[in-house]
């Protein structure tokens, strides 16, 4: 759903961000300088992604797109809550079964993923139309891409 709602702008020549006047994309210069783990966490600042937004064209405002979208349209889902629900389900098992653990970190990954994709594609609407490339080869031509998803973790 979350990318159906990045991609209605993808028609338009020049790119426009999700953010006006009332809603500002969240940057570097407008964060306290020492979030909490959590606050930090709640906001996406996952190491691999932003990894992420370091490798992409326009991966900043990309993430700042995307973490606008999911919060406009949290009633029918949030990535962001989903990644820190199962994180801490996960933290809570530490003396649990494997194979819970297991499928508690496969949830969280799978979420991160979801989130990693979401981003790369607002990136990809960013940098070229779907007429001219589709979002497959765009990722193809980018190995990196495949190595930051392929090797997604939770890091605080």
């Amino acid at each position: 759903m979350a990318i159906i709602c990045i991609r209605l702008g993808a028609g338009s020549k020049v790119p426009q961000p999700l953010f006006g006047p009332h809603i500002y994309a969240v940057t570097e210069e407008n964060l306290p300088f020492q979030a909490s783990n959590e606050t930090a966490l709640s906001m996406g600042d996952y190491r691999d992604i932003l990894n992420l937004t370091r490798v992409l064209i326009h991966g900043p405002q990309s993430k700042a797109d995307v973490d606008i979208v999911i919060e406009r349209c949290a009633g029918a889902g949030h990535i962001r809550d989903d990644i820190l629900y199962y994180n801490r389900e996960f933290e809570k098992f530490i003396d649990g079964g494997d194979e819970e653990r297991a499928y508690l970190m496969d949830m969280v990954i799978k979420a991160l993923r979801r989130y990693f994709f979401l981003i790369t594609f607002r990136s990809y609407l960013y940098c070229t139309s779907p007429a001219n490339m589709e979002f497959t080869a765009w990722m193809d031509a980018r190995p990196e891409l495949g190595h930051l998803c392929n090797n997604l973790r939770i890091v605080k």
